[in-house]
């Protein structure tokens, strides 16, 4: 009962969050801003919405088949439909509870396949190591590509704190910082080695899932065909991302850095909200702000990106939950 009434509420609280900053970011809203965001709506040129769709389908596709070059050093040959049927599956689960998309889309693979649960997931681990590594070099380069703006915020805070305190107070300040991170990391990293409790039992477990994710990757035949798909996936994503930005005049001359440094905020917001319910559209126009579009443009953007996207997960998912079986009982009668 206990783990029953916490499920529910894994679902009901970010769902719930996601729809109380919806109501407040409304609520704060003037008359003119919400009138500015409707005609933002109507004025939009779907055609590039409608581009901008078709390229994530094309994203989920390239993730489908890239999920067969992880799965056969397993010994895994899997048929292609079926590993698009279980990822957008995957997708679809995973707005109604952050992470139980990686779990069900390899229960709806193994249930068609001849695949092992504890295996395939494995595999899915794999992906999310190339992903965040693809991730990580995107935040990098936002960080270059901005470091005139950071510079300026970091002398200024940097001025202003100097004005209150020495050189010497600085320097003893940022030695025992790094004391305090590497004691502490030092002494979280020999419980998660020596540890019993189950916590850290599980906090070991997944690092060890993360090593044999990378290694699965360095272990398989086809890694140029893998590094391929995993760069193309993520072409696709920016390009989803960026292509709704020509639908408005207001956001269609944004430069390079304001479309990935919002498309940095709005994948972390994803996160953080299951889906991004609420948070998404927010992410993307605070960040839009930065460089110059108004909060209202930027607002109707990011709905609109959102909104576009959301409803392709949610219509390819359902129809691959009611398509897989059927498929698969066709093969099955088949070949009997």
């Amino acid at each position: 009962m206990k783990q029953k009434f916490i499920s529910v509420l894994k679902v009901v609280i970010p769902l719930g969050i996601g729809i109380f900053v919806i109501w407040y970011q409304f609520s704060q809203l003037t008359d003119e801003q919400l009138q500015e965001i409707k005609q933002s709506f109507e004025q939009a040129n779907y055609f590039w919405v409608a581009t901008s769709v078709l390229l994530g389908l094309m994203s989920h596709v390239s993730r489908a088949w890239r999920w067969k070059y992880t799965l056969e050093p397993l010994g895994f040959t899997t048929r292609f439909y079926n590993n698009f049927f279980a990822v957008m599956i995957g997708y679809v689960a995973n707005i109604v509870l952050p992470r139980l998309g990686e779990v069900w889309r390899c229960v709806m693979l193994s249930r068609f396949e001849n695949t092992t649960f504890e295996k395939t997931f494995g595999t899915v681990v794999a992906e999310r190591v190339a992903d965040m590594v693809i991730l990580a070099a995107i935040v990098v380069l936002v960080v270059i590509m901005q470091l005139s703006m950071l510079k300026e915020s970091i002398e200024s805070l940097l001025s202003g704190y100097m004005e209150n305190n020495s050189m010497n107070e600085l320097a003893i300040k940022i030695v025992v910082a790094m004391l305090v991170v590497g004691i502490g990391s030092s002494a979280l990293w020999w419980l998660i080695k020596k540890s019993t409790n189950a916590f850290f039992v599980k906090m070991r477990s997944l690092i060890q899932g993360l090593f044999d994710g990378i290694m699965s990757i360095l272990r398989m035949d086809r890694k140029w065909a893998f590094l391929f798909h995993t760069l193309f996936i993520w072409a696709m994503y920016v390009g989803m991302y960026y292509v709704p930005f020509l639908a408005l005049p207001e956001t269609a001359d944004a430069s390079i850095g304001a479309v990935l440094a919002s498309f940095v905020m709005a994948s972390f917001s994803i996160v953080l909200v299951q889906g991004g319910i609420g948070v998404y559209p927010i992410a993307v126009a605070q960040t839009l702000i930065v460089y110059g579009i108004p909060y209202e443009s930027g607002f109707a953007m990011g709905w609109i990106i959102w909104v576009a996207q959301t409803i392709m997960i949610v219509l390819f998912g359902v129809v691959s939950l009611v398509l897989m079986p059927m498929v698969n009982s066709a093969k099955s009668i088949q070949s009997t």
